[in-house]
C-alpha cells in the first residue's frame, strides 16, 4: 500500500500545514456498509494519493484544516467526502474517520459528464444526479418518466413508450443525451414520435446538466445534457462474479412485465459484462376519453353549422388505443486493464423495440359520398406503429499520466446503425435509416500555476435517409468537428471556471445546396464556498447552435405527429447569452437549492403553428393538411427569451429511535416569449409539490403530491392545456444478505385517477397519461 509522508505532500500544502500534519486513519465503505478494498484515495488539490487495504483502510498524513477526499473505485463508485482535521482530534486506528456514500450521496457522487471530476455542489451550472436506491425506485420504461418530477424538467411524451426529457422548456435537438460521455446517435431528435436509443432500466447513474453545455458536447447541447452511465466498459477490476436481477409487474392499467439481468466478472487485468432485458406493456387504461374536451370544443367550433357527430364518435372511453409496446435488448462488454489505472474497453449493444403511436386513427369529418364508399370499411384507419432496431458499438481508452504534464487521457469511438419502420397495419409506410459515428477525446493536464483543465476534440458523422410515404426529409450527411478547452482555479474559497469551444458543421442533402456553419461558444463561471455544503454559483455563457437538416429541409405530412411540417433553408445560426445563478445550502434545519436562469436567444429556431395566411404555407400544403386534418407547422426564426426559477428544499421532521421522517418541497416555472410578445408553443406549465419520506431500518416509504398548473400562455394557433394534480406513493423493503441485497418495492401512480396531459407533447389533446396504476418490483444484487 502506498503511503505518502508529510514531506511528499508538501507540494499540496502550505509550509505551516505541512509542519502540523497529522497521521489520519480512514475507513472507506460503500452504500451497503461494506469496506471498499484496493480503491484509489486522493486528496484533491494535493499530490497525496494512496490505496485501501483489504479492510477498506488507508493511512494519510494531512494538515490541519478541511480536506476533500476523492474515492475512485470505478465510474459508478466515484465520490468526494469532506473531512475536517483539528489539532485535538483522535484519528488513530481505533477511531478511523468513516468515508462512505451512506449519507448525502447527492452531495458526494462525482459527475461523470464533466472530466474535471466535480460533485453537483461544486459545478457552476446546476446539476441533477440520481443514483443508488433512488434510481432503483425511480426507474421506468422511458428516460422522461424517470426525470419528469425533477425541478426544471418535464417531458415531450408521445404515448407511454416515447418520453424524451425537456430541460427548462427546451427539448429535441437542443438537449443532448449521452451514454458514458458518448452521444446517443439515434433518430429521436428527428421527430417527437421517435424513441431514445438506450434502455434506462440499465442505468447506474443519471446526470442532468441544466443549461447550456455546448463547451463539452456541442451545438446540440444548448439546452443541456443528460448523461447515463452503466457498466458496459468498466475501468476497475472485477475479481468475482457480481450482478443483479430485476423484475417489475404492473397492474391492468399498464400490464407491464419487465425483466433485467446483469452479470460482471473477470480478473485483475480483464473484466467482462453481459446484460439483457425485456419489457412489455399493453394499451394504457386512462380516465375518460383520449381526446381532451378542449380539443372537442375546438373541433365543434371549427365545424359549426355542419351536421353534428356523436361527441366521441367510436372512441372507447378508458383506453388509450394503440399505445402498447414491446422492448428487448442486450449488451456485451469487455475491458482490459493495464498499468495502474489504464484501460481499453469495447462493447456492443442491440435494441429491438416496437410500439404504437396513439392518437393517429382518424376521427375527422367525412363527406356523404366518401362515407358511402367506406361504409363497409373500418371506421378508423389502422394505427401507426414503429418497429425500431439499433446496434451500437463502443471503444474507449483511458490512460493515467501517459507522459509528463498530462494527468489523464480519454479517447472514445462510437458507431450506431439505427433504423425503424413506420407500420400502417401490416404495411410498411416509411423506413428511416441513420448511420452515425463519433470520436471524442481529451487530455487533462497537470496543475499549472494553480490551474487544472482539459483540452479536447470531437468529430461526428451522420448519414440519414428515409424511404416511403412520409419520406419528408431528404437523404443527408451531417459532419461536425470541434475543439474545446476548460480550465479552473481555486482562490481560497472561490473557484473560477473558464472555457471555450470552436465548432464547424456541414450538411450535404440531396437536391439541396450544402450548408456550412461555424461558431464559437464560451463561458465564465464561479463557485464560492460560504461553508460546507453552502455555495453560491454563477455562470455566464455564450452558446451557438446550428440548424438541423430537419429544420432546414423537412417538407410534407407526418401523420404520427398529426402535422404538416415545412422547413426553412434560409435559417441562420442560433446563438444565446445565458445567465445562471444557484444557491446551494444546508443548515441544521433544512437544505436545498435555488436556481434562477435567463437565456436571451438570437435567431431562435422554432416550429410555429401556421395557417394559409403565413408566407411559408403554399396552397398545396394547406390543401393537403386540410385533407388529413393536420396541423401546419413552419420552422421560423425570431429573437426569444427563456427565464425561470427552480426551488428544492428538504426539511428533516423526525429523527428518533431509528425513525426518520423528512419533507421535500419543490417547484419550477419557465416562461418563453418571442421578442414580439408572443409566447412560444409547447412550453411546459409550472409545477409545485411536496413529498414526505420515511425510513426505519430496512423500510422506507414516500408520498408525493404535485400540482401542475394550467398552461394558458400558448403560442399562435395553439390550444391551452388544463392543469392537473398528481398523488404518488412508494414503499421499499431492503433485505441485506451479507454482501448481497434483496430489494422489494411497490409504487402507485396517479392515485387520484385524474386526466393528465403534458402541454409540451404534440399529441397532448389525443393521448393523456395513464390512469391510476400500481407496480410491484424486486431487485436482487450480488
Amino acid at each position: 500500500m502506498k503511503r505518502y509522508l508529510p514531506l511528499a505532500a508538501v507540494a499540496g500544502m502550505t509550509f505551516s500545514s505541512a509542519l502540523s500534519a497529522k497521521t489520519i486513519n480512514l475507513e472507506i465503505h460503500n452504500t451497503a456498509r461494506s469496506p471498499l478494498s484496493n480503491v484509489t484515495i486522493k486528496v484533491r488539490g494535493t499530490t497525496i494519493e494512496s490505496v485501501t487495504d483489504a479492510n477498506g483502510r488507508v493511512i494519510l498524513d494531512l494538515g490541519i484544516g478541511q480536506h476533500t477526499i476523492d474515492v475512485e473505485a470505478n465510474e459508478q463508485t466515484h465520490f468526494h467526502h469532506q473531512i475536517d482535521i483539528t489539532e485535538q482530534g483522535d484519528y488513530s486506528a481505533t477511531s478511523p474517520i468513516l468515508i462512505s456514500l451512506i449519507s448525502e450521496p447527492e452531495h458526494k457522487l462525482v459527475i461523470n459528464a464533466n472530466p474535471l471530476e466535480h460533485t453537483a455542489l461544486d459545478m457552476a451550472t446546476p446539476i441533477i444526479l440520481i443514483a443508488g436506491d433512488e434510481l432503483i425506485s425511480k426507474k421506468a420504461g422511458t428516460l422522461g418518466e424517470i426525470l419528469q418530477l425533477e425541478p426544471g424538467l418535464s417531458v415531450s411524451s408521445f404515448g407511454p413508450a416515447v418520453s424524451r426529457p425537456i430541460i427548462r422548456g427546451l427539448g429535441g435537438s437542443r438537449v443532448k443525451i449521452t451514454n458514458n460521455q458518448m452521444t446517443v446517435l439515434d433518430a429521436s431528435t428527428n421527430s417527437a414520435d421517435h424513441d431514445v436509443g438506450l434502455e434506462p432500466l440499465l442505468a447506474e447513474q443519471i446526470e442532468v446538466v441544466k443549461g447550456p453545455a455546448t463547451l463539452l458536447y456541442g451545438s446540440g447541447a444548448i439546452g443541456g445534457v443528460i448523461n447515463i452511465t452503466d457498466r458496459k466498459i468498466n475501468s476497475s477490476p472485477v475479481e468475482e462474479l457480481t450482478g443483479g436481477i430485476e423484475l417489475r409487474l404492473g397492474d391492468s392499467a399498464t400490464s407491464e412485465e419487465s425483466a433485467v439481468l446483469t452479470l460482471d466478472g473477470g480478473t485483475e487485468s480483464w473484466n467482462w459484462h453481459v446484460d439483457g432485458y425485456s419489457s412489455e406493456t399493453d394499451d394504457l387504461e386512462i380516465p375518460g376519453f383520449a381526446e381532451s374536451h378542449i380539443f372537442r370544443a375546438h373541433e365543434e367550433e371549427e365545424h359549426e353549422g355542419e351536421e353534428p357527430e356523436d361527441e366521441h364518435g367510436d372512441e372507447v372511453a378508458g383506453v388509450l388505443e394503440n399505445s402498447s409496446s414491446k422492448n428487448t435488448g442486450f449488451n456485451l462488454g469487455s475491458t482490459w486493464l493495464f498499468g495502474e489505472k489504464d484501460y481499453f474497453g469495447i462493447s456492443v449493444g442491440q435494441i429491438d423495440k416496437e410500439y404504437g403511436i396513439p392518437g393517429h386513427a382518424e376521427h375527422g369529418e367525412h363527406g356523404e359520398e366518401e362515407h358511402e364508399e367506406e361504409e363497409h370499411e373500418d371506421e378508423h384507419e389502422e394505427g401507426v406503429a414503429i418497429d425500431m432496431e439499433q446496434t451500437r458499438y463502443d471503444m474507449q481508452l483511458g490512460l493515467e499520466q501517459p507522459m509528463a504534464g498530462i494527468d489523464s487521457l480519454f479517447a472514445g469511438v462510437s458507431y450506431t446503425d439505427y433504423q425503424h419502420q413506420e407500420l400502417e397495419g401490416d404495411e410498411i409506410g416509411t423506413k428511416f435509416e441513420n448511420e452515425a459515428s463519433e470520436f471524442r477525446g481529451y487530455i487533462k493536464h497537470a496543475m499549472w500555476n494553480g490551474w487544472t483543465g482539459v483540452i479536447g476534440t470531437q468529430f461526428g458523422n451522420r448519414d440519414f435517409s428515409s424511404v416511403g410515404e412520409e419520406a419528408i426529409i431528404p437523404a443527408s450527411t451531417t459532419k461536425n468537428a470541434a475543439l474545446f478547452w476548460l480550465e479552473e482555479k481555486h482562490f481560497g474559497d472561490l473557484k473560477w471556471e473558464l472555457g471555450a469551444r470552436f465548432e464547424k458543421q456541414t450538411i450535404e442533402a440531396v437536391q439541396q445546396a450544402d450548408v456550412d456553419s461555424s461558431g464559437v461558444s464560451y463561458s465564465i463561471g464561479a463557485v464560492y464556498s460560504l461553508a460546507k455544503h453552502n455555495k453560491l454559483a454563477v455562470n455566464l455563457s455564450h452558446a451557438t447552435r446550428f440548424a438541423s437538416v430537419e429544420e432546414l429541409f423537412v417538407d410534407g405530412a407526418h401523420l404520427a405527429t398529426r402535422s404538416y411540417e415545412i422547413g426553412n433553408s434560409d435559417l441562420e445560426d442560433e446563438t444565446s447569452n445565458n445567465f445562471d445563478f444557484s444557491y446551494r445550502f444546508e443548515t441544521t434545519g433544512f437544505s436545498g437549492e435555488l436556481n434562477l436562469f435567463w437565456n436571451d436567444f438570437f435567431d431562435f429556431i422554432y416550429a410555429q403553428n401556421a395557417t394559409l395566411v403565413d408566407s411559408c404555407v403554399t396552397q398545396e400544403a394547406f390543401d393537403l393538411a386540410e385533407e388529413d386534418d393536420l396541423l401546419l407547422v413552419c420552422y421560423q426564426q425570431q429573437d426569444a427569451t427563456y427565464k425561470g426559477v427552480e426551488l428544492q428544499i428538504e426539511i428533516p421532521l423526525i429523527d428518533s429511535n431509528g425513525h426518520q421522517l423528512s419533507m421535500d418541497l419543490f417547484a419550477d416555472k419557465v416562461t418563453a416569449e418571442l421578442n414580439n410578445g408572443d409566447y412560444l408553443p409547447r412550453i411546459p406549465s409550472s409545477k409545485a409539490g411536496i413529498q414526505f419520506n420515511y425510513d426505519y431500518k430496512d423500510w422506507s416509504a414516500s408520498l408525493v403530491w404535485i400540482n401542475h398548473t394550467s398552461q394558458k400562455d400558448t403560442g399562435t394557433n395553439e390550444l391551452p392545456t388544463e392543469g392537473f394534480k398528481q398523488l404518488e406513493m412508494e414503499t421499499i423493503y431492503r433485505l441485506p444478505i451479507r454482501d448481497q441485497d434483496l430489494f422489494f418495492y411497490l409504487k402507485g401512480k396517479n392515485l387520484l385517477d385524474k386526466e393528465s396531459r403534458d402541454h409540451s407533447s404534440f399529441i397532448k389533446d389525443l393521448a393523456p397519461r395513464a390512469g391510476r396504476s400500481f407496480q410491484l418490483g424486486m431487485r436482487y444484487s450480488f
